[in-house]
């Protein structure tokens, strides 16, 4: 989306007072962006807080300066409904890529598989068909999916939803994702297929097994040492993508029904300084799968994910977790 429609979003919402919100690496470009609206009149302020994602909307400190709408940068729209009105402004890395030299460092790594699947970061996607046809010209077949929903580009993946390229997994020996290593190790902790990761912006690629293998013994190794909590502060998340009230609650009954003395505990950013360990145990986190995984060794306690709750209450086996394909999902069965 370029600014002029961004402009005309605000002005058929009829909105004068923009908060402009974007992650780190986009900081410079909402300064070019808030200097555009400023110009043509909108009164800018720019929010200065942590983004994580197309979930972690600025709502609270939007009302907080009156602002009639936000303009969030850098990720695809996530949150339908917003008591605010938010543009998301996606944005696509717009520089050279030697996308035949990335493809090069690949395919070492790729064969001797035939059949790739190929997945893509949202700043990433321009170089899809390119990538793709480098890829077959070095005589690979290579398939993409497309999420049931449409809410995410064919191939595009995010840090919690691989579902647009596992949609062709059966399909393929190995997967690409062009873009970053957190998204690569994500895929391959919900597949039993290959993840090979190639960065456009380092030439770096590098397969991911390992490291995913490596990630999965530090998580089973928390289940572990929850299983021997006494009380578990169930985390609920503020945050308009990632709340999830009834989820929860759930837990919190659950939990209590196993004989742990279990309490709702509502954050807006779940970080370690936050967690009052000396009254926790261990904490079920209901909010970014993410901080489970990525933030793991920042916690002095463990932080289980809602399916790792299952192992842990023996409601399931690691070994079916393992092998379902859905370990970041937040469905739990009640026992």
């Amino acid at each position: 989306m370029k600014p002029e429609h961004v402009i005309a979003e605000l002005e058929r919402v009829g909105a004068r007072r923009v908060l402009v919100q974007a992650p780190q690496g986009l900081r410079g470009t909402a300064i070019q962006l808030s200097e555009e609206l400023s110009r043509r009149g909108f009164d800018v302020v720019i929010s200065g807080g942590p983004c994580w994602g197309g979930c972690d909307l600025a709502l609270n400190e939007a009302v907080e300066v009156s602002a009639d709408a936000i303009v969030h940068l850098g990720h695809t729209e996530f949150v339908k409904q917003s008591s605010i009105p938010t543009i998301y402004l996606e944005c696509r890395y717009d520089h050279d890529v030697d996308v035949e030299q990335l493809v090069e460092k690949s395919i070492h790594v790729l064969r001797p598989a035939k059949n790739i699947g190929l997945g893509m970061t949202l700043q990433w996607l321009n170089l899809l068909e390119r990538v793709k046809k480098a890829l077959e010209d070095h005589g690979f077949s290579v398939f993409y999916g497309q999420q049931e929903n449409g809410r995410l580009y064919p191939s595009q993946v995010i840090g919690c939803d691989y579902t647009a390229v596992k949609s062709v997994e059966s399909k393929v020996e190995k997967f690409l994702i062009v873009g970053s290593f957190f998204h690569g190790l994500g895929l391959s902790m919900m597949t039993d297929r290959c993840v090979v990761v190639a960065d456009p912006e380092t030439m770096r690629v590098e397969d991911m097994t390992q490291i995913a293998k490596r990630v999965l013994m530090q998580r089973y190794a928390q289940i572990c040492a929850f299983r021997g909590s006494k009380r578990v502060g169930v985390i609920l998340c503020t945050k308009p993508g990632q709340k999830r009230e009834g989820l929860a609650t759930t837990i919190v009954s659950m939990l209590r029904k196993a004989g742990k003395d279990a309490y709702l505990l509502v954050l807006n950013e779940v970080d370690e300084r936050f967690l009052p360990d000396e009254v926790f145990d261990a904490y079920v986190n209901t909010a970014c799968p993410r901080i489970s995984i990525d933030d793991n060794a920042k916690f002095k306690r463990p932080i289980l994910l809602p399916s790792e709750l299952m192992v842990a209450l023996n409601l399931i086996s690691w070994e079916e977790l393992v092998s379902s394909g859905e370990y970041f999902r937040w469905c739990v069965k009640n026992g």
